[in-house]
């Protein structure tokens, strides 16, 4: 079983290979960064998803391909959206047209955000509505998933992440608020108003969606890959201050950044009928993030 994954050196991309590995896959990394993970199963290639000569010659000779490469942020998606779009649109298909072309099945590591501001619990089902230019970009690549699917009878499916956290994430609401805390045990600032309340998947949970995708998941299908349960900000913070001791003054800066979703919950029935539950609570997941940090 040789399989390939793009953006193998993020946060979920290095969970992924490292289980895939596990499992006994040969796996076929795809970056823009050197990976630093050595096993003789392993083969890294140093490359860009907009190269399409490059990617469809990486892809050569794999069954399946994890696409998780992408620009990854709704602020980032703001201040340079033509980035956004190319990563994300323009990349998720050249690697569709690859796969394509050689034959692999395609599995799309979706948001989230593609719903935009949505009635929750949110099922597969619910239009897409984004309101943001990363959840737009990402929006694109669901589409073309289908399109390639009913068009050209290619095997694609679709995950849909919410809030994705753990060891290894250098980003999001938990890392900002450990690492302020950190810097200033007296004083927290809280980005909106705390009253953000969005659904929180832990890592090892989403690895485990991946790999029932590979086994289960239907062709033309999208998936929901979240916890079911939602969570404020404050919340977190409540949970935060409890593990560290810390009793610290806290002020909110009252907005929230431009095209965040503000309320978030996913409707997990569809994937759970594959057989895959989250098995992490909020509260574990968080003191597991702490342990990783602390280290």
């Amino acid at each position: 079983m040789k399989t390939m994954v793009t953006g193998c050196n993020g946060f979920i991309g290095t969970h992924l290979v490292r289980r895939l590995l596990n499992e006994g896959f040969r796996v076929r990394g795809y970056d823009l960064k050197k990976s630093s993970i050595t096993d003789p199963n392993f083969e890294f290639i140093q490359g860009d998803i907009l190269d399409m000569e490059k990617l469809r010659e990486s892809m050569d000779g794999c069954e399946s391909v994890f696409h998780l490469a992408a620009q990854t942020t709704v602020p980032e998606s703001t201040s340079d959206p033509y980035h956004d779009f190319k990563t994300n649109a323009e990349g998720t298909f050249n690697v569709l047209l690859a796969a394509k072309e050689l034959g692999a099945k395609v599995i799309y590591t979706s948001t989230s955000t593609v719903y935009g501001l949505a009635d929750t619990p949110t099922n597969e089902s619910h239009p897409l509505k984004p309101i943001s230019f990363y959840g737009a970009s990402k929006a694109a690549g669901d589409l073309y998933c289908f399109a390639f699917h009913h068009t050209f009878e290619a095997d694609t499916v679709i995950l849909r992440l919410y809030n994705v956290y753990g060891p290894g994430n250098g980003k999001g609401v938990m890392y900002d608020l450990f690492k302020k805390l950190e810097r200033d045990s007296s004083h927290l600032e809280v980005i909106g108003t705390g009253l953000q309340r969005k659904d929180y998947v832990y890592i090892d949970d989403v690895i485990d969606a991946f790999l029932i995708t590979y086994e289960k998941g239907a062709s033309g299908e999208a998936y929901n890959v979240g916890s079911g349960v939602s969570v404020t900000v404050n919340e977190i913070v409540k949970n935060i201050l409890d593990i560290l001791q810390l009793n610290p003054e806290i002020t909110y800066t009252g907005q929230s950044w431009e095209g965040d979703v503000e309320s978030a919950l996913a409707d997990i029935s569809r994937f759970k009928s594959l057989g895959w539950r989250p098995k992490v609570s909020i509260e574990d997941g968080i003191r597991r993030t702490y342990e990783w940090l602390k280290d």
